[in-house]
């Protein structure tokens, strides 16, 4: 064969090589999602695309025969060809046969094992993971060619590679491609950093995985701050109190908390005739949910009651507090300014330099990240207040404080303003000290 013919053929295997390279690293990267998503946006080669991407061990298949056909063809063209080429200019310089023969057979395979590993190897697999989606359409419509002409070759090999593969305990059509919660978690990371999505999208759907990690206890408005009606107490007097407190919803007792009969809407209690009584009020029925309910299967609980709020009981069947569709939607998307909040305080208020001034109520875990530590195990509080209870062992009178001491930094908590048994406010203060020392309290 002519030594121009073998070169030519050399270039077009490498081309052949290249392509089925190209073709196996779209197909394994490219995420079937994608595929979809450009099925609908009608790109040409999509659906075909979409179909390699349903059948993936059938296609890479047909990639590995092209790349095992191109391979061999260049081993058997590709070192002969540039041996030859070079033969004469040993033979030039007056080398011994013998030595021109392994000098040119050396270089010929040298530069062959080069172009083939460069040329049809590395570069296209670098095209491929550059432009994923580019390439699966466009390798598309040849592979599906090139897999129906050699498909009674095919269908041999993936028939003897599914027996094997079955002996092994492995049974490739079970095999389906999923994502687990991690990983999931790792894309929109991914995603987030590179701008693919907006940060606060990202904060809401990281927020969503986080709901099986909360219960109703840490999202929930204790029984000590519910605002709730007596039925007992006559309907003038009711109305004066929901008329002050301006909010949509009235868990509604009969003697205690503890005996939570129903709810009321502030509209069906605006909508009564004169000289009605609290009889006459439409008393709804309210859904129990214990303390350890997770927040998502709380977000079902309501969902399939077509409810917006809910009482939370302990262990023994008290009432341990009130929890709503919005406590649930504000573990999602953040605190929201609406008719349900009406503390003009900020949770953390900045009074002076390093000077604080934080709500009791300041659930445990932003209270951490705001110190910058976790100074004992958290998991058995709520709140900044419970935390700073376990800290001092007692109940406090205002003005007692403890000091915790971090990384240089002496941090002392006072309570500030007390109501009743519970931390309403608490004073925090930053101080720089030259060396860290075991915390302690102080009164």
């Amino acid at each position: 064969m002519p030594i121009w013919l073998s070169l030519i053929l050399v270039v077009l295997f490498l081309l052949m090589n290249a392509f089925f390279v190209i073709a196996e690293f779209s197909l394994v990267r490219v995420r079937k999602s994608q595929i979809e998503i450009l099925v609908e946006e009608g790109k040409k080669g999509a659906k075909r695309a979409l179909e390699m991407a349903d059948n993936v061990n059938e296609y890479l298949s047909a990639c590995q025969l092209g790349i095992t056909l191109a391979s061999l063809a260049l081993g058997w063209l590709g070192e002969p060809a540039f041996a030859a080429l070079l033969h004469p200019i040993f033979v030039f310089f007056g080398l011994p046969d013998t030595a021109v023969t392994v000098i040119s057979v050396g270089i010929g395979y040298f530069i062959m094992t080069t172009l083939h590993v460069v040329a049809g190897e590395l570069i296209p697999k670098s095209m491929a993971i550059l432009k994923t989606e580019t390439y699966a359409l466009h390798t598309a419509g040849p592979l599906h060619a090139f897999y129906r002409i050699t498909y009674p070759i095919m269908w041999l090999f993936n028939a003897t590679t599914n027996g094997v593969m079955r002996l092994t305990g492995h049974d490739a059509k079970n095999e389906t491609e999923a994502y687990s919660e991690e990983e999931i978690k790792l894309l929109l990371e991914e995603s987030a950093e590179s701008g693919s999505i907006e940060q606060d999208q990202y904060q809401y759907l990281d927020n969503i995985f986080d709901l099986d990690d909360k219960d109703a206890k840490a999202i929930m408005t204790p029984r000590t701050e519910v605002l709730a009606i007596d039925y007992d107490d006559d309907l003038e007097t009711n109305l004066d109190f929901m008329g002050k407190n301006k909010f949509t919803r009235y868990p509604v007792f009969r003697e205690d908390k503890d005996n939570i009969v129903g709810f009321v809407h502030i509209k069906d209690a605006y909508l009564l005739p004169e000289g009605s009584t609290m009889k006459d009020l439409k008393i709804r029925s309210i859904q129990a949910v214990p303390e350890s309910i997770s927040i998502a299967k709380l977000l079902q609980v309501l969902q399939a009651k077509h409810t917006k709020i809910a009482v939370v009981v302990d262990e023994h069947g008290g009432t341990s507090g009130i929890v709503t569709m919005t406590d649930v939607v504000e573990q999602i998307i953040g605190r929201m300014e609406d008719e349900y909040l009406h503390d003009d305080q900020d949770e953390i208020l900045k009074v002076g330099e390093h000077h604080y001034l934080v709500d009791g109520s300041l659930p445990v875990d932003q209270f951490v990240e705001f110190i910058g530590f976790e100074p004992v195990p958290v998991f058995d509080y709520e709140t900044a207040g419970g935390l700073m209870l376990d800290l001092l062992d007692k109940i406090p009178a205002e003005g007692d404080s403890y000091e915790l001491h971090h990384e240089g930094t002496k941090i002392t908590m006072m309570a500030r303003v007390m109501d009743g048994l519970r931390i309403d406010k608490i004073d925090v203060r930053f101080e720089e000290e030259p060396e860290t020392v075991e915390g302690e309290e102080k009164e």
